[in-house]
Formats: C-alpha cells, sequence, structure tokens
C-alpha cells in the first residue's frame, strides 16, 4: 500500500495540460452535462380544503381541471388519460431524448479528456477536437454499458426505499392514523435516511473505482467486464495513492467551486434585499435584475467549470498512466510562454 507517485508533479502537469490545450475546455464543459448522472426530478403537489362546501375547491382548481372534479377517481383518471395520453407520451419521449442526448455529451466529454489528457502526457504537440471527438465515439457503448452496470443496483435500491416509505406514509392520510402508524412511519424514515448516508458514502468509493475503469476501458481499449476488472486491480494494488488522490482533488473541487458560487452572493443577496426593500409591491425589478445578471455569468460559470472538469479529469488520467506504467512521462510541457490555443 505505498505510495508510489509524485502527487505535486500530476497535479502540476494536470494544470499545464489544461492550460496549453484549450480544446479540452470543450470536452470539459461537454462532460459537465453529464455531471449529475441522476436526474432531477422535483415534484411539488399543493392541496387546498375549504370549510365545508364544493364552492371554494372549485375556485381553487385550474380551469382545464374542472370536468373531473365530480367523477369518481377511477373515472377521473380514465378520462383525464383519454384526453392527454397522447401529451403525455409526447413529453416523457422528449425527456427522455433530451436526458440520453445530455448523457450522450457528458460521455463523449469524459473520454475525449481521457484520450486529450493522455496523448498530451504522451508528447503530443497539439490535439484537435475533431480527431479526439472521432476517437472517443468507439467507447461510447462501453461506457454506457458501464453506467448501467454501476448505476442500476443504486437506482434499483433507491426506488425500493422510496416504495418503503411511500408505503409507510399511506397511512398518514387516513382518518385511523394511529400511533403505531405514526412509530411505523417515523422508523421508516430514520432507515431511509441512514440508507441514504450510506448509499452515499458507498458511491463515493464505488466512483473512485470507475475512475479506474474508465481509464483503463479508454486507455487500454478493454470492454466493459474487462474494464472493471482491470480498474478493481489497479484500485486494489494502489488504494492508498487512489484515496490521497482522491482526498486532494476533492478538495481543491471544492474549493474551486465555492469560489465559483461567490459571484452569486453578490446577485442574490442585492435582490433579495431590493425585494424586502420593495416589499410585495414591485418584487419583480429585483427578479429580472438577478435574472439578467445570472444570464451574464452563465458563460463564465460554463468556461469556469470547463477549466475544472479539465484539470480534475487530466489529474485522474496521469495518474492512472503513473500507476501502471510506474515511470515518469519522458515528454515534458513546453513553458507556459510558448502555450498557444488549440
Amino acid at each position: 500500500m505505498n505510495i508510489n507517485v509524485n502527487f505535486g508533479e500530476i497535479l502540476t502537469k494536470a494544470w499545464q495540460i489544461t492550460w496549453k490545450f484549450k480544446v479540452l475546455w470543450i470536452f470539459g464543459i461537454l462532460a459537465g452535462c453529464g455531471a449529475n448522472r441522476g436526474g432531477n426530478f422535483n415534484n411539488s403537489f399543493r392541496g387546498t380544503s375549504g370549510g365545508g362546501g364544493n364552492g371554494g375547491g372549485t375556485e381553487a382548481l385550474p380551469e382545464w381541471l374542472r370536468p373531473f372534479e365530480n367523477l369518481r377517481p377511477e373515472e377521473a383518471i380514465r378520462s383525464f388519460l383519454d384526453q392527454y395520453l397522447a401529451i403525455i407520451v409526447g413529453v416523457i419521449l422528449i425527456l427522455c431524448v433530451l436526458w440520453f442526448l445530455f448523457f450522450f455529451l457528458g460521455v463523449m466529454g469524459k473520454i475525449g479528456l481521457i484520450k486529450g489528457a493522455s496523448q498530451a502526457d504522451a508528447g503530443a504537440a497539439s490535439l484537435t477536437f475533431d480527431e479526439l471527438w472521432s476517437d472517443s465515439l468507439p467507447y461510447f457503448w462501453r461506457m454506457f454499458g458501464l453506467s448501467v452496470l454501476v448505476g442500476l443496483p443504486f437506482f434499483l435500491v433507491i426506488v425500493v426505499l422510496v416504495a418503503g416509505m411511500a408505503f409507510a406514509a399511506v397511512p398518514a392520510g387516513m382518518s385511523d392514523f394511529s400511533g403505531a402508524s405514526a412509530a411505523g412511519l417515523v422508523g421508516m424514515l430514520g432507515i431511509f435516511i441512514t440508507a441514504m448516508c450510506c448509499i452515499s458514502i458507498v458511491a463515493m468509493i464505488v466512483g473512485v473505482i470507475v475512475e479506474q475503469v474508465q481509464n483503463a476501458i479508454v486507455l487500454e481499449d478493454l470492454g466493459v467486464l474487462e474494464g472493471f476488472g482491470r480498474g478493481w486491480n489497479i484500485f486494489t494494488r494502489n488504494i492508498l495513492t487512489v484515496i490521497v488522490m482522491a482526498l486532494i482533488l476533492g478538495i481543491l473541487g471544492w474549493i474551486v467551486s465555492f469560489i465559483f458560487a461567490i459571484p452569486f452572493l453578490f446577485i442574490m443577496i442585492p435582490a433579495a434585499a431590493g425585494m424586502v426593500v420593495a416589499g410585495s409591491d414591485n418584487i419583480v425589478t429585483p427578479l429580472v435584475i438577478a435574472g439578467f445578471c445570472f444570464i451574464a455569468y452563465l458563460p463564465v460559470l460554463l468556461v469556469a467549470s470547463g477549466i475544472q472538469t479539465t484539470f480534475l479529469q487530466s489529474a485522474w488520467t496521469l495518474t492512472f498512466r503513473r500507476m501502471t506504467a510506474g515511470q515518469q512521462p519522458a515528454a515534458p510541457i513546453p513553458a507556459i510562454e510558448s502555450f498557444h490555443a488549440e
């Protein structure tokens, strides 16, 4: 479990590669499209209840829902689906296409960064987008298979936990909700929170292992299962090196992300103060100003995020190359003064 790499050399070389080969920033931005591998679905349900009559409930319902208010639940659902099924299916298909598009771009960005950092470390004088993109295409489906192999167990576990929470919460909406039901709900909530904390820890460990697997698939042209075995072998033989590098990059990533988030404070605090001063009479103006400021900052944030992703992925790729080659690269990066944008 000895550390057999020079962390200072890796971090320095990763930054030199990031700054010289600016074409990698594009792949860093693309990789950011798949940074959040899971979807973030926020469902908000608000109910209103009247004192006794149906008049208050009718006024609260949107116009397009009022035809269903006097129907029984099963009839209302059937009628609703008869009218809006095509729209629902269309929206679902559009969301699926958008998800796959962003996933595809994210994976291609990841592969391009691995290929580019490896070629730069090997002494490439220049990198082009077309070359990296075409070289990355053959690895997409392997990376897709890896994502399914790793992500499916997490997805199933979370589905089971959410289903358990929903099943425990059903009595809360019933009139005969008892103390035993409340105890069961609280117990299930405790299990859910504990399980999610454990899943988060396991996910971080698995993410570090998957980092080695991805590099093995791309740099050694392996299949999914072969790459997984190779990545696991590299991780177990260099576990201390991988953990230390993960901690270093994690801390650096948190610091840089915090710095990127500071401008949001300068956007949101004045907007919130303006809303307080203006009161309910004029809350639109502060929000509009904040929105324009956010839009103006968004390109800067995208570029900065691309640079950060490029550096982090370059560091992981260089670490993989050092652990597998056991030697320092023969080709040094030229002085910064001679750098030019690719």
